[in-house]
């Protein structure tokens, strides 16, 4: 990630935005939690992870974001939550509840929809279990399987991670080193990047990589990639700025933070979604494509 003192903010002039200090079609307020993963990116596109995809679970596309000398962009059909029909979603949502009751701390929150391929069924484990701080994995697995199935931790066939989903209680949130201390207002106009709907971002280049960094509300977004992959990361901020006109993250009371990494040659990415509510942070972390990432983190409930 960035040295701070390299980081802007710019003011988010969105009618949402002004409603509330959340991120995406309404303010949000969120806890936010932590790791950063890394990756790099070239033009391609994949089915549901990696690459510069970006997939709209509303409508079951991933979209290339392209590269930086290429904005066109191709298109890769992947079955969502949305596209698994009643009786997946219901599936789906017995896999949610047998997690919850399953799940010591006091009013838990999960997500609730994940972009599945057709046929796939959501599995998933819990192996941090307590009063104050939980995970839990998810997976795509061929065959419904009860929560915490053996075969979901084989070391020969262990299934396809989804997500990884935690809270976590501190002491002191501020002292986690999660959330970046950014500040982006007054953007050089040669650093300025349009991300439409009033949205500006601010593209800089560090020690081999790209970033490009924005505000919405409370939420600091951030995409970084490698700089001879020539990444086109102005194309993959706006379609996740498009997105979040749609899906309302949770709103943080304190701060947020979307982190989009691509490693070297840009054929995976990580996405890690934090956000701070009070004492607890929350965290997603995904190697699926970034609005994917995103519609996991809106479905949190």
């Amino acid at each position: 990630m960035k040295k701070q003192k390299r980081w802007v903010i710019i003011p988010v002039t969105t009618a949402v935005l002004l409603a509330l200090a959340g991120c995406g079609g309404q303010d949000n307020n969120t806890s936010q939690a932590s790791n950063t993963p890394t990756s790099t990116s070239e033009e391609q596109t994949q089915s549901g992870s990696g690459g510069a995809d970006f997939s709209n679970t509303s409508e079951g596309n991933n979209t290339a974001a392209g590269t930086a000398n290429n904005e066109n962009s191709s298109e890769g059909s992947t079955s969502t939550s949305a596209a698994t029909g009643t009786q997946g979603q219901s599936s789906m949502n017995d896999v949610i509840q047998e997690i919850r009751s399953q799940l010591k701390m006091k009013d838990a929150v999960l997500p609730t929809s994940f972009a599945l391929d057709k046929g796939k069924h959501l599995a998933a484990a819990i192996p941090v279990n307590s009063s104050d701080a939980f995970k839990v994995n998810f997976y795509s697995v061929d065959q419904s399987i009860p929560v915490n199935d053996a075969s979901l931790t084989s070391s020969t066939k262990a299934p396809e991670v989804l997500a990884f989903y935690e809270v976590k209680t501190y002491k002191d949130p501020d002292s986690s080193g999660i959330f970046p201390d950014t500040d982006l207002d007054n953007i050089p106009d040669e650093m300025s990047v349009d991300l439409g709907h009033g949205i500006k971002g601010m593209a800089e280049g560090a020690a081999g990589s790209q970033y490009l960094t924005w505000k919405e509300g409370r939420w600091t977004l951030q995409i970084r990639s490698v700089s001879e992959d020539k990444m086109n990361n102005p194309g993959i901020a706006k379609k996740m700025v498009e997105y979040l006109e749609s899906h309302t993250l949770p709103a943080p009371k304190d701060k947020g933070f979307v982190n989009v990494e691509y490693p070297s040659g840009g054929k995976t990415v990580n996405v890690t979604i934090s956000w701070q509510e009070g004492k607890q942070i929350h965290q997603l972390q995904t190697n699926q494509v970034p609005n994917n990432a995103l519609g996991m983190v809106a479905s949190v409930k």
